[in-house]
């Protein structure tokens, strides 16, 4: 019989004798593909970082500066805001710190990486691999009639395989076509990303603005309901008017510091709401310029700015090239019903220990494979494909339409509000001018109390008004802007 331990003690040592022939060298190669695969990784990211570069700048986007990636730049998160900052130094940081760009950038990166992964069916596929077996044959009883001859050999088989598409009628052109219609996409994506973000900081501006201004103009109030106050009292004290008045006036002053205070509570929200859009902790230190009421832009024709709106629009063009990638998809799935022709060479070499020679094995062969019957599973990807085309189309003209829509409506709310701005501005100073005179008239006895506070309040209201139909013109100006593909310009 054979024994158990004996055997595990016979195998045991020729595992040593075949791995301790040929560890040191195995361990070396894996070493080597080991150390090749984490330094090659790297450079393969870096190649598809500077090919999502490529594309675009060949894109031609000239509004806005391209992100760097963290991969090729490391941006510094140590920011000072020892000043206060201006809209361009606010875009200039949020485009470097918003988390959406950051996406948008390594999004794009991926479909780079996807790009790569469809155009290697142009190139032969090359596997290798090393076999190191023992073998153990039992043969006949020994001669002593006590236990089986055996015979244990250890076999030592390298192989190489080269597989290669020849011909496949031109579907993997058409797949290489459609994953670089995706990567062209995903740049305008990313390009829409910095635009979505700078609408998004462009809005908290102009909110925070409008929010200091509203601190402003109720801090004005205050000081009109405070004189308004001290000529009360004056008259009370003079007997000149009743407690009534008195009283009016203490409330009305009261509602000033209650309207100053919410409004100061209004720009801590926006100031939060900035340093979201921006990518950054909300701090005190986060300060802005105010802005300039005189910035009216220039109108342009409404059609030119839909045609503008149409050619320049990231997002437009992102659908325009995933519709190619659809179309080439399709194409792909119509030319994959066709045969393919591949070729395959092998070659491997075996050695057998206790055996002399070597066994070596080479194979070519060239062949045709066609798929006759699949269970309709080609015809189900073919109608898939073209759906998703008709999908894609169908979103295309959405977004044309949405874009109309958009610029017609930005465009007639900016023109409206360049006419309601400088009405505006007319209503405060006529309403300044009517509380000067009542305020005057009041003192002398010449008017009552309620026309100096109805003064009062038509010039706290005016001075909102205007700040308002401010924030309306700056917020017209950034909504048309965004919906026509473009940065506010300094």
């Amino acid at each position: 019989m054979i024994n158990l331990d004996n055997l595990l003690s016979v195998e045991g040592s020729c595992f040593q004798v075949i791995f301790g022939k040929y560890a040191s060298k195995l361990i070396f190669l894996w070493t080597l593909l080991l150390l090749g695969g984490c330094s090659g990784f790297r450079e393969f990211a870096l190649k598809h970082e500077q090919q999502v570069y490529e594309i675009f700048e060949n894109q031609q986007v000239t509004d806005i500066e391209p992100l760097k990636s963290p991969l090729l730049s490391e941006v510094s998160e140590k920011e000072s805001y020892d000043h206060a900052l201006d809209l361009y130094e606010l875009l200039d940081r949020a485009f470097s710190h918003n988390p959406l760009t950051k996406i948008a950038w390594h999004q794009a990166t991926l479909v780079s990486a996807q790009k790569t992964k469809v155009d290697s069916a142009f190139y032969p596929h090359v596997s290798a691999n090393l076999t190191v077996v023992r073998a153990e044959q039992t043969g006949s009883m020994s001669s002593d009639g006590k236990h089986l001859t055996s015979q244990i050999s250890n076999v030592l088989s390298p192989q190489i395989e080269i597989n290669y598409s020849l011909f496949k009628f031109g579907a993997h052109k058409e797949l290489s076509q459609s994953a670089l219609s995706a990567l062209k996409a995903a740049n305008f994506q990313f390009s829409q990303a910095l635009q979505d973000v700078a609408y998004a900081v462009e809005s908290a501006y102009f909110a925070l603005d409008s929010a200091q201004a509203i601190v402003r103009a109720n801090e004005q109030n205050l000081e009109d309901a405070k004189v308004a106050l001290d000529v009360a009292k004056n008259r009370h004290q003079s007997g000149l008017t009743n407690k009534q008045d008195l009283l009016k006036a203490q409330a009305a002053y009261s509602a000033a510091v209650f309207d100053l205070e919410n409004s100061r509570s209004s720009v801590e929200v926006a100031r939060a709401q900035l340093a979201q859009a921006m990518g950054i902790q909300v701090h005190d230190h986060l300060r802005i310029v105010a802005s300039n009421e005189k910035a009216i832009p220039d109108m342009d024709n409404m059609e030119q700015l839909i045609g503008e709106a149409l050619r320049k629009r990231y997002d437009m063009q992102a659908e325009r090239e995933t519709l190619e990638a659809k179309k080439h998809q399709l194409n792909a799935k119509n030319y994959d019903c066709y045969p393919e022709v591949f070729t395959r060479l092998s070659a491997s070499r075996k050695k057998i220990e206790n055996i002399g020679g070597m066994y070596n094995n080479f194979e070519a062969a060239i062949g045709l494979k066609w798929d006759i019957f699949d269970g309709h599973l080609k015809a189900s990807e073919q109608l898939m494909a073209y759906e998703e085309m008709k999908i894609a189309h169908q979103r295309l003209n959405l977004k044309e339409l949405d874009i109309r829509s958009q610029v017609w409506k930005y465009f007639y709310t900016l023109k409206s509000a360049i006419h309601k701005l400088d009405a505006a501005k007319e209503a405060e100073n006529f309403a300044l001018e009517a509380f000067n005179y009542t305020k005057e008239a009041y003192a002398n006895g010449l008017s009552s109390f309620t026309d100096l506070s109805t003064s009062q309040n038509a010039l706290s209201s005016a001075r909102k008004q205007f700040v308002g139909a401010k924030n309306d013109l700056a917020m017209g100006w950034v909504q048309l802007a965004y919906v026509t593909g473009k940065i506010l310009e300094k």
